[in-house]
Formats: C-alpha cells, sequence, structure tokens
C-alpha cells in the first residue's frame, strides 16, 4: 500500500467517524422530550456528506 492509498484509506475511515457520530447525533435528536428544542445542525445532512466522502475516499484508495 502506497503512502498515498495509506492517506486515502485513513480519511475515509476518519469520514466514517463522521458518519458514526452523526448518526447517533440524529438518533438523540429524534428522541428529545421537548419538540421545541431542535438544533441548529441537520445531522442527516452531515451523515450523508460523511457517507458521499466515504465512498469516494474508499473508491480512489483502492483505486490507486
Amino acid at each position: 500500500m502506497s503512502d498515498t492509498q495509506a492517506l486515502l484509506a485513513a480519511l475515509a475511515a476518519g469520514c466514517a467517524l463522521v458518519a458514526l457520530f452523526a448518526a447517533w447525533r440524529q438518533a438523540r435528536r429524534a428522541g428529545r422530550r421537548h419538540l421545541d428544542a431542535v438544533g441548529w445542525v441537520d445531522w442527516t445532512t452531515v451523515q450523508m456528506a460523511a457517507l458521499i466522502a466515504l465512498a469516494v475516499l474508499a473508491g480512489l484508495a483502492f483505486k490507486a
């Protein structure tokens, strides 16, 4: 595995962690007691962006 592949794989792993964190935060947001107390971060969008970045980076890591 080259240095470029290792870097891309590490970035893909970071995106996976961000996606998992966003999923956890969205689950907590969905189960909140006070329905009017919403946050300012749309965790679903963060999760989808992280998953798209994960797919692109993983594809580049395995292609290179």
